[in-house]
């Protein structure tokens, strides 16, 4: 039973992982880079 299920789910769960790991990537390097033009932009 555990064998059987597990493919589907570890499908979903690299889907989940790699779809929302990218948005937060994104919003990430976008943060850093807005609090670096802050920081030192400003000056």
């Amino acid at each position: 039973m555990v064998q059987t299920m597990l493919p589907k789910s570890w499908r979903a769960m690299k889907f989940y992982f790699t779809t929302v790991y990218q948005e937060i990537w994104v919003g990430v390097a976008l943060t850093a880079f807005a609090y670096y033009k802050i920081s030192y932009g400003g000056k």
